[in-house]
């Protein structure tokens, strides 16, 4: 990426693939291949430097800065980054005084923790789903039994489930929050331990049963 700069001032940001124009000369796209960085940086030219995006699972975009060098030839991009709630928020006016819906409720913002935990329930609830016909036909016709496979299948999405939904709430900081998605892999990138977020059961040795 490339910065038109003049008077110490973006003008604006190319990605190198059209010719621009500088001042009242228009250049071909070329110069960003044959051109060197001190040639480009005399008609204007900057290298470009991206900043980094808020990662959208924990933060928002928050508002973004230019800082030209002049002397390196160099204009950095900056992106602020605004930390998500992890906890509920109930939102009020600028009196102070509880925002109410339609019905009369206050109004409460979900944080991150509420709505992971959401996340958590459908997939467990999405899991469970294939194999409850088993559980109905069994309390419907007691004769009929439900395989050891899918029970202890069954039991460990729950027990799993659990125990996420407890690690969640065991949160307190964003950061800790955070560390629940990490996935920590050896030299030989196999996975030494699985992210807190990821360690649902798959349903592989219960295929045969499912509907």
């Amino acid at each position: 990426m490339w910065a038109i700069v003049k008077n110490s001032q973006l003008i604006e940001i190319s990605n190198g693939n059209k010719p621009i124009t500088v001042g009242d000369v228009v250049h071909p796209k070329d110069i960003f291949k044959h051109w060197t960085k001190a040639q480009l940086k005399d008609i204007g030219v900057y290298e470009f430097i991206s900043g980094s995006t808020p990662d959208n699972k924990f933060e928002t975009q928050g508002a973004i800065s230019y800082a030209v060098d002049d002397d390196a030839g160099t204009v950095t991009e900056t992106i602020a980054k605004n930390s998500k709630n992890i906890n509920d928020v109930s939102e009020v006016d600028e009196n102070g005084d509880p925002l109410l819906d339609e019905y009369g409720d206050q109004i409460v913002t979900k944080g991150l923790k509420t709505i992971y935990k959401e996340q958590i329930n459908q997939q467990a609830t999405g899991l469970l789903a294939p194999t409850d016909w088993m559980v109905v036909r069994k309390a419907e016709d007691s004769s009929k039994s439900i395989p050891s496979a899918v029970t202890t299948y069954r039991a460990s999405v729950r027990t799993e489930a659990d125990k996420i939904l407890q690690a969640i709430s065991d949160c307190d900081t964003l950061d800790k929050l955070k560390a629940l998605f990490v996935t920590e892999y050896n030299e030989d990138g196999s996975i030494e331990t699985k992210a807190t977020m990821d360690t649902l059961p798959d349903d592989k040795d219960i295929k045969d049963y499912k509907r």
